[in-house]
Formats: structure tokens, C-alpha cells, sequence
């Protein structure tokens, strides 16, 4: 490892540090075996749509002694369904610079920039500072860093795999139900479907203009492969399939996304998110794929965790959810 005793800290340079920032998330990704790949392009492209965050006030970066990007933060902040002020940050580190001590002095940072922000915002509700550790057995120094900093544990998440050689059962759709593509003149409403269905759930933030533009410019934004229930003219569920391709060719993998799934509450309880995500399995299979991945919150309280089991996923990589209240 390293040694990293006296780190140099500076603003964010604009355009030019996207190439540095993209070399440490790949190098981090590797590391940590999260199975994302992100380009310069994809953090030019992120960065024209951020929402309340001011790259130019909002974000730390960490050099070593030859000037190498090492770590960089970003603090960032929206209203969740509940009211809250989430206060939330990536936190990227080169794995050859990770310590408890450098760890500490970013998180007491973004909670000094969050404190700043906090000040001159107008908001009655709890303000707390939201982080996720993606893979727990691959951060324990962050973990560690994390308590020490009187963060608390606030929720637990869980990646899935499904296996495509195993046996796919298709069940029929509920009745009044058929799937169609979603034309482009629908994209909002689609969002709206969406932010309707996980407005209940645990952590949910509206979806922002922002938020939207951001999601639309994806590459992964990928039309052609979602299953979208309707009944008549309304949207009723919906997975939004996508495939990493890049990401697929770094790790060596075949892999589909079957995420996010959704269910509007009026045609929950009815089969229908089961019967989306097996035809999801079988367009993937069709498509090449070997396995199919998804996210979920394993306290969710709509059972999507005993669904996603039932169709063959088994949990293959644990996160957590860690908070912090900022007090006034």
C-alpha cells in the first residue's frame, strides 16, 4: 500500500479533471467489484444535469505528491417523500490510498459543506447526510471511518443474480393488461408512473427536471428493452431493461439489468411485476445474456425481496445504507 501521509487538497478544475475522475471510479470498480464502468463522457454528460450541487463550491479533490488524482467528494442535496433534507456525496478513492484517516478528514468536509449549505436553505424538516456502501465486504476501511464518524447504519440492500440457464416460467398477464413499447411522447408520463409507484417507499426523492434530463441522455436509457404493462391508456407497471455494454465488456460478463421495477398501487397484488420480470429473463436469454441483475431494499415492505427470490435471484453482494443527522 501506498503511504499518503501529506495529501494536497483543491477545488474542482472543470472539463479537465472529468479523464482523472473517470481513471480513479474505474480503478475503484475494479477494486470493489461493483460492476459499473463510467467514462469521462458519462461524468461530462452527468454534470450538465446535477441537482443543487455546485461543482465549483460543492466538490474536494486529493492529489498525491505528483499531482495523480487520488480521491475526490461531491456534495449534493434534495427533498425526500418525507420531508427530509438528504444531504448525499460519492466518495471515491484510489484502493491504493484508502485509510481510515484520509477516509475521516473527506467525510468531516461534506459535513462541513453540507452544515454551509444547510445555512442558506430554506427547509423545516430533518436534515440528515445519506451514504451507501456498495459492496460491505469490500469497504471495511470505509465502514470503519464511517462509525467513527457517528454515522448509523439506516438500511440494508442487497444485488441479485439470476442465472439464464436456469429453467424461465412465463406466466400470463392479469387480465386488461398488455405490453407495449412506450413511445417518446410518453417518456414523462412514464417518469411520472414511476415516481407515483416509489413514492411510498423507503428513501424515494421526486423526480426532478434535473433528475429527468439526466436520465433520458443515459446510454443505458434503453427503450427497446423495457416491458411496459398498460391497460388502456394508462401505465400500470413497468421494467426498465437495460445492458451495460461497456461494462459487460471490462468485467467479462453477459449481463441484463432488470431495474427499476415498478407496480402503480392500483394493480399491485396481481402477479403482474412476476410476469414482467420472467419475459424480461427470457428477452435477455434470447438477447445472449448468461445473467440477469437487479438492486432491492430487503426491508421493502411491498415483499420484493421474497418476489425476486421466488423468480430464481439470489443475493450476491450486500450493501448498506448509513445516515447521519445534521443538527441546527
Amino acid at each position: 500500500m501506498n503511504e499518503f501521509p501529506e495529501p494536497s487538497f483543491r477545488r474542482f478544475a472543470g472539463k479537465s479533471d472529468y479523464p482523472k475522475m473517470a481513471a480513479l471510479i474505474q480503478e475503484a470498480a475494479k477494486a470493489d467489484e461493483t460492476g459499473y464502468w463510467t467514462t469521462a463522457e458519462d461524468i461530462e454528460r452527468d454534470y450538465q444535469h446535477l441537482d443543487n450541487c455546485n461543482p465549483e463550491t460543492d466538490m474536494l479533490m486529493v492529489e498525491d505528491a505528483q499531482g495523480s488524482l487520488v480521491a475526490y467528494t461531491r456534495v449534493g442535496w434534495q427533498e425526500d417523500s418525507e420531508g427530509q433534507q438528504v444531504f448525499v456525496f460519492p466518495l471515491n478513492i484510489h484502493p491504493a490510498y484508502r485509510n481510515v484517516e484520509l477516509y475521516r478528514r473527506l467525510l468531516q468536509w461534506i459535513e462541513k459543506r453540507a452544515q454551509e449549505i444547510a445555512a442558506v436553505t430554506t427547509h423545516d424538516g430533518r436534515r440528515i447526510i445519506r451514504a451507501m456502501l456498495r459492496n460491505i465486504e469490500k469497504e471495511a476501511v470505509l465502514k470503519s471511518a464511517m462509525e467513527a464518524e457517528s454515522y448509523q447504519p439506516a438500511r440494508y440492500m442487497n444485488r441479485m443474480r439470476r442465472d439464464l440457464s436456469e429453467p424461465i416460467e412465463i406466466p400470463a398477464l392479469p387480465d386488461g393488461l398488455e405490453i407495449r413499447p412506450v413511445p417518446e411522447i410518453h417518456y414523462r408520463a412514464l417518469a411520472a408512473a414511476i415516481d407515483e409507484a416509489f413514492r411510498d417507499h423507503w428513501g424515494h426523492t421526486p423526480v426532478s427536471e434535473e433528475n429527468y434530463l439526466q436520465w433520458t441522455s443515459s446510454p443505458l436509457f434503453k427503450p427497446a428493452l423495457w416491458q411496459v404493462a398498460w391497460e388502456g391508456d394508462e401505465i400500470a407497471a413497468g421494467i426498465l431493461n437495460f445492458v451495460d455494454t461497456e461494462a459487460n465488456k471490462e468485467f467479462n460478463v453477459q449481463r441484463g439489468w432488470t431495474d427499476p421495477i415498478f407496480t402503480r398501487r392500483p394493480w399491485r397484488k396481481r402477479g403482474l411485476a412476476r410476469a414482467l420480470l420472467m419475459r424480461s429473463l427470457q428477452m435477455f436469454k434470447e438477447m445472449g445474456m448468461s445473467e440477469a441483475m437487479l438492486g432491492v431494499d430487503t426491508q421493502n415492505p411491498s415483499g420484493a425481496f421474497r418476489l425476486y427470490e421466488g423468480c430464481g435471484f439470489q443475493s450476491v453482494m450486500y450493501s448498506v445504507v448509513f445516515e447521519k443527522e445534521l443538527h441546527r
